[in-house]
């Protein structure tokens, strides 16, 4: 019995782990912050699991713990779930207490994730021959709350991508298992990296309704956060994103095709696909209760450094010109106060600087 381990505990991964103690794994649980894990433990490592998924009921988790050692020590498989803004931090974490032949998982690696952890691995001194893969999306819409997690759907299809190549097919092995929906990217990194869609779902939509989740009064996020303006604002990025991945030489699916290939949610445009899509209904809008409440939201803090970020750098490199992401990048640095790009997966931390476009389109 292969034995996991699920590094964040907020909804995804609360969920990874409730979903494969189910199937029947050895899992642990680790988070960093102890609120996260609180209402686990005090409820004797039990996470109830409920919604649209193919199981369902009370997992009891095996480990659930702040200590990262104990939680990935005998694992094969390392799932990440955290925002990805911090997947340099785990890193730093994990290079000292990882073993060879350990899998890492980024679920999501949003844009660049593979790269960005396996330069901070070998900053830090990692002598563990690891495999680092990063998922293009979390598997789920879902939500915790407290200890118990609803499932609003599950995705048809997960792309993954990592290196060294040569120990992907033992990676497939393990996560189809239990989860066949993880299936091979046909672009290699460059199709995780740019079929990023927390790029375009999230920073843009949760900018414009800043005010909205500021009033007080609850919405759905995908459903009413959406109208059709910003729709039509998000699909202004997506042809960025499209032109720069059709520079390195991949082919990612829109939007739309998107929406309709993981959840057959179909629309002649995005506003049309999003209104469709029955899995995204009952997702809240996070509620704001001060203007400081903003900076937690990663929806903005994760997605803007790890996905419209690099994809400006890259058009740069590749002499594609992206308006409409530097607009919102731009936008996000004045309303949150930061550097994203400073701060952000930049072509030095990603270690893409000195590299030619045909070195980049060979990863």
């Amino acid at each position: 019995m292969n034995k996991f381990a699920v590094i964040g505990a907020g909804n995804a991964g609360s969920t990874v782990a409730a979903h494969l103690k189910l199937l029947g794994k050895e899992v642990s649980l680790y988070d960093v912050i102890e609120s996260q894990l609180a209402p686990i433990i005090e409820n004797d490592n039990i996470v109830t699991l409920t919604g649209n998924i193919n199981v369902t009921g009370k997992a009891k988790i095996d480990l659930v713990t702040m200590d990262l050692t104990k939680a990935i020590e005998g694992a094969e498989l390392i799932i990440c779930t955290t925002p990805a803004h911090v997947h340099k931090f785990v890193a730093k974490d994990l290079a000292s207490c990882l073993v060879s032949g350990q899998i890492l998982v980024l679920n999501p690696g949003r844009t660049g994730g593979v790269l960005e952890v396996r330069k901070v691995l070998q900053e830090q001194g990692c002598q563990a021959e690891v495999t680092v893969v990063e998922a293009q999306t979390v598997p789920y819409a879902c939500r915790r709350d407290d200890n118990t997690i609803n499932v609003f759907g599950v995705k048809q299809k997960v792309s993954c991508a990592g290196l060294p190549t040569a120990a992907m097919p033992r990676f497939f092995e393990i996560i189809q298992s239990v989860f066949p929906e993880f299936v091979p990217a046909e672009g290699g990194l460059w199709s995780t990296s740019l079929n990023n869609m927390g790029m375009l779902f999230h920073p843009t939509p949760t900018l414009m309704n800043l005010g909205r989740m500021e009033s007080g009064i609850p919405f759905d996020y995908y459903i009413d956060g959406f109208s059709p303006s910003v729709a039509y604002l998000v699909e202004r990025l997506d042809a960025e994103r499209l032109k720069v991945a059709e520079a390195i030489g991949v082919k990612p699916a829109t939007a739309v095709e998107w929406l309709e290939n993981n959840y057959g949610a179909v629309g002649k445009n995005l506003y049309e696909a999003l209104q469709n899509n029955n899995s995204y209904r009952g997702i809240k809008a996070p509620m704001l209760a001060d203007i400081e409440a903003k900076k937690s939201l990663r929806y903005v803090v994760e997605d803007v450094p790890s996905g419209l970020v690099p994809v400006s750098e890259l058009g740069k490199k590749f002499g594609v010109e992206t308006p409409a992401i530097d607009t919102i990048i731009n936008l996000a640095d004045t309303m949150f106060d930061a550097d994203f790009r400073a701060g952000g997966r930049n072509l030095d931390q990603l270690g893409l600087r000195d590299m030619t476009p045909d070195e980049i389109r060979k990863l």
